[in-house]
């Protein structure tokens, strides 16, 4: 009777069946060897997780990063909010105060708490305008108030500076305006009706 010889399998075949055996079974083998909960951060390699690995769905807002929500369609715009409190009043602006004057000295119309002081010559008035005019703007023109006749040169100041020739209510007063009206050649003051305006 023949003897069957066994052949011993080669090196190179035994490491080849190892490693098939390894490739197949590994998967199985972590689940079985590797305790529960024991893969973290640390075990995961960079870049490891990715989107086919993420549940659809599955991470909120506390996911991320501030400022890195992925942005979304703008929904719409919501109802306007109640009106806020109002603010406080602002300082008051410079304000003017006027008048309009007949040849006479009467006051035909004004903004309020002026008052014909004197007329001491033709063509002069002085006018008291209840607060200092000294350091504001006087404005002065000629007027049809009851006198349609050709005037000349309004001019107004204060009243109560030096050198002007005539003599305030009380000397040197802040409160109070004069005002010369001209004939038509301006060679003498006449009466005449005229507008007259402190600004600021």
């Amino acid at each position: 009777m023949k003897r069957i010889r066994i052949r011993r399998p080669s090196p190179a075949l035994v490491i080849a069946c190892l490693a098939l055996l390894i490739a197949l079974g590994g998967t199985g083998y972590a689940a079985l060897v590797l305790p529960a909960n024991s893969v973290g951060t640390a075990q995961l390699k960079l870049n490891a997780v990715t989107s086919a690995k993420v549940k659809n769905g599955s991470l909120l807002r506390a996911d991320f990063k501030a400022g890195q929500v992925p942005g979304g369609a703008a929904g719409p715009a919501g109802p306007a909010g109640a009106a806020g409190p109002a603010g406080p009043a602002g300082p008051a602006g410079p304000g003017a105060k006027w008048a309009i004057v007949k040849p006479d000295g009467t006051i035909v119309a004004q903004s309020g708490g002026i008052t014909l002081t004197s007329k001491p010559t033709a063509g002069e008035y002085i006018l008291d305008f209840g607060s200092v005019v000294t350091g504001h703007l006087i404005v002065a023109s000629s007027a049809l108030a009851g006198d349609n006749a050709f005037r000349g040169t309004v001019s107004a100041g204060p009243c109560g500076g030096t050198g002007e020739g005539f003599t305030c209510p009380s000397g040197n007063d802040t409160n109070h305006v004069v005002v010369f009206t001209d004939n038509p050649g301006e060679t003498a003051t006449q009466d005449h009706s005229f507008y007259i305006a402190v600004v600021g």
